[in-house]
């Protein structure tokens, strides 16, 4: 029972995180310009900051139910070489994920002609979520489950 909570939290979240960064990059960048130029920028502060509580604790959701998946799963592992291989795609996609998340979101002027350019940071940022969910497809594909 334990199992099946961690997989469902687990899958919402990272469907929550995901369709968050879809939404972000496909229609409320492109609606910004039809606002003032004047109330574009606080409109996105509070747009990040009402989505980061979402976000994050979506993120602290993931990190704890997969700590459980790994310790229940890895000792089924039938190949751990090849399943490293995959957990490894799967992490370099979430490092990246979450970097540029946290790099979009900080008020920082060093920051700002990246920010000036989410559309294209947000497009990279669903490569990463899809590379997220390859990695897990593919170790799904090498594991019994218990």
């Amino acid at each position: 029972m334990v199992m099946l909570v961690c997989r469902v939290l687990h899958i919402a979240a990272t469907c929550t995180s995901l369709g968050g960064l879809f939404y972000a990059r496909y229609v409320l960048w492109p609606t910004l310009p039809q606002l003032p130029a004047s109330e574009r920028e606080p409109f996105l502060r509070a747009m990040i900051r009402r989505y980061a509580i979402v976000k994050w604790v979506g993120i602290a959701i993931i990190v704890l139910t997969g700590v459980v998946q790994w310790l229940v799963i890895w000792p089924v592992v039938t190949n751990h070489s090849l399943y490293l291989v995959y957990f490894g795609i799967k992490m370099a996609a979430a490092v990246g994920l979450l970097s540029i998340t946290a790099l979009l979101a900080l008020p920082a002027e060093r920051l700002e002609r990246m920010q000036a350019n989410r559309g294209f940071w947000s497009a990279l940022n669903i490569a990463c979520g899809l590379g997220v969910l390859v990695g897990a497809a593919l170790m799904r594909s090498i594991t019994k489950l218990p």
